[in-house]
């Protein structure tokens, strides 16, 4: 794939992270619906490249920190030997998410990226007890999935109206590995068909809406947030175990 046509990434500033976070928490406003994303009129394309990749990136890298701490918590969350080799599987495939949007030249699209300077460490935030049940597991498995595969149908819809089928076909094939994600944590919850739509709706009106999303519902914490008892730190070391250990429990590991 051409990688040439990509825009510079986001502006490394803090201020210009700054305005890119009000920008999204304005943009996910009212898409949020008892805890729910709710379907929302799609709009013109209006995210630049840079923009998206770096958005899709900050969502695969709090979804390599969820995954983790799901199976460092699978005794107490209560899973089986065979949903740890499916969650396992599940981490891989977003660990490799996260190393071809880098190589893209992705920039996460995080307030203040870098906490520790140390271990370039950042912080994402889950409900209270999330890896304490199963039923609290799933439910938010599925909520973040159902993000995550609205914001990748967005990123699709605006990279074909800007030409670019390279990357629209990037977002679509791991937009559709996000779908299995959500069926597959539906089966962990209990919920009965497995997958359960027709066609996908159109949840978000553009990729920055879903780090809007992401922001209002806590899981990027404000800068200066409080942590709670599931506020968990991503570095990269996350990523580099999870495909030592488990990248070999997937295949197609390139688009």
């Amino acid at each position: 794939m051409d990688t040439s046509k990509i825009a510079s990434p986001l502006d490394a500033t803090p201020s210009s992270r700054r305005n890119f976070v009000k920008m999204a928490a304005a943009a996910g406003a009212g898409l949020v619906a008892a805890g729910t994303l709710v379907p929302h009129k799609v709009l013109a394309a209006t995210d630049d490249p840079a923009t998206i990749i770096g958005v899709a990136l900050t969502a695969e890298l709090l979804a390599v920190t969820f995954q983790t701490n799901a199976i460092a918590n699978a005794t107490t969350i209560g899973l089986t030997p065979a949903e740890v080799t499916t969650i396992s599987a599940i981490l891989a495939t977003e660990a490799y998410h996260i190393r071809y949007l880098e190589a893209f030249g992705a920039v996460p699209a995080y307030p203040g990226y870098v906490v520790n300077a140390a271990t370039q460490s950042v912080p994402f935030t889950f409900p209270t007890g999330t890896f304490s049940s199963r039923a609290n597991y799933a439910n938010v498995a599925i909520l973040l999935e159902t993000a995550f595969v609205a914001a990748y149908m967005a990123a699709t819809r605006e990279f074909a109206a800007d030409a670019r089928a390279d990357l629209a076909n990037l977002t679509f094939q791991i937009g559709a590995v996000e779908a299995e994600h959500r069926a597959l944590s539906r089966a962990v919850g209990g919920y009965a068909p497995f997958s359960d739509v027709t066609f996908e709706l159109n949840l978000l009106p553009n990729v920055a809406a879903g780090a809007g999303f992401l922001i209002n519902q806590g899981f990027i914490p404000a800068n200066g947030a409080a942590p709670n008892t599931e506020t968990h730190l991503y570095n990269d070391a996350l990523t580099t175990d999870a495909l030592t250990k488990y990248g070999g429990l997937v295949t197609q590991t390139t688009p």
